[in-house]
């Protein structure tokens, strides 16, 4: 059985403004428990993606938060796939670019994200009921 992106992806896809305070940000990182979120613009059109890691290596001083804002310090373009994507494929895109999510999108309408936990999950669910190989 193959899995593909549209299997696997969060369809509930928590985002945050290019104009977003880093503040807010972390704080909604922390009281959603996510890691990272895409970013849109005014338009609500994906422009990148903003991880913790981002906040914590790009930050300058937290007292004053420098740089201020999500679009000053993500990631761009953000890395996407399409719905139909195989998971292999996916897993082969992470790997490579050393990334922890990718953001399923149809143009610039973001559809859902795909993390290494939600991969993972599917993996051991995909092993747990079934005594085939995985395969993408």
């Amino acid at each position: 059985m193959t899995l593909h992106a549209s299997d696997v992806m969060i369809k509930d896809v928590i985002t945050v403004t290019d104009s977003t305070p880093l503040k807010d940000v972390a704080r909604m990182f922390i009281e959603k428990r996510i890691t990272g979120a895409p970013v849109v613009n005014a338009d609500g059109e994906l422009v990148g993606v903003i991880s913790e890691t981002d906040i914590v290596r790009k930050t300058n001083n937290i007292g004053a938060w420098s740089p201020s804002t999500a679009g000053q310090i993500m990631t761009k373009p953000a890395v996407t796939v399409a719905p139909g994507e195989t998971l292999q494929r996916v897993c082969e895109m992470m790997y490579n670019r050393r990334i922890h999510r990718i953001v399923v999108a149809e143009g610039k309408q973001i559809k859902g994200i795909l993390t290494t936990m939600d991969i993972l999950r599917a993996i051991a669910t995909h092993l747990k009921g079934n005594d085939d190989t995985f395969e993408s």
